[in-house]
């Protein structure tokens, strides 16, 4: 094999590996990471609050009103949110949000994970006052959750990776939108949704693992 030959296929062999490598990278999401599957997972979910305490581990710097998701041992754990307390059970491979609703009170959510290698899983939470809340795709124009109802969550998987935008609609009229959202494979996205009286407020957040 001439030398000229030998070095352009180990030019092109060097150029794949880092585009896989780069590919694997972007891929990599929070369910794609390894965590111990007897682990629980828990995480605050308060616009208002700056600072929250679960199990201990003191979080001051959130994310738009969301903290990452810490790992505890199952059992009973104690959180904060501000002067608030709280005590939590949790179970072995489960992932909670712990939230405040539109009417002031917390309420607990059990966060359902599908973990599907070529797609993005994206939370819908109504914290409104909002009896319904649709999640819909403007660059598709269709809905891609229906029907949360105030308090409550949902949760659908969409195609990664993929740039979007998302508006929140109730009886068919947009009522609040998102920015741009950077949707990655085996990834979690929630969007938040919050406010009353027609003053509605949302946030998109990348799910994340406190390290």
């Amino acid at each position: 094999m001439k030398a000229s030959l030998l070095k352009k296929l180990l030019t092109a062999s060097a150029m794949l590996l880092i585009a896989w490598t780069v590919a694997s990278a972007d891929d990599a999401g929070l369910y794609a990471k390894p965590v111990d599957p007897n682990s629980s997972f828990v995480r605050i979910v308060d616009p208002q609050a700056t600072s929250v305490v679960i199990a201990g581990l003191a979080l001051n710097d959130l994310d738009q009103g969301l903290s990452p998701y810490v790992i505890v041992k199952p059992g009973e754990i104690e959180m904060s949110v501000g002067l608030e307390k709280a005590t939590l059970s949790t179970e072995p491979g489960k992932y909670y949000t712990y939230a405040r609703i539109a009417d002031g009170r917390q309420k607990l959510y059990v966060d359902t994970v599908k973990d599907d290698p070529s797609k993005a899983q994206v939370y819908l939470y109504n914290l409104s006052d909002l009896p319904m809340a649709d999640l819909f795709v403007p660059a598709a124009k269709t809905v891609a959750l229906r029907n949360v109802a105030a308090g409550e969550s949902g949760a659908v998987l969409l195609r990664a990776p993929l740039a979007l935008s998302f508006a929140i609609q109730s009886d068919g009229r947009t009522v609040v939108e998102t920015g741009t959202v950077d949707l990655k494979r085996r990834s979690g996205f929630s969007i938040v949704l919050t406010g009353s009286s027609g003053n509605y407020h949302a946030v998109a957040v990348e799910n994340h693992l406190h390290q």
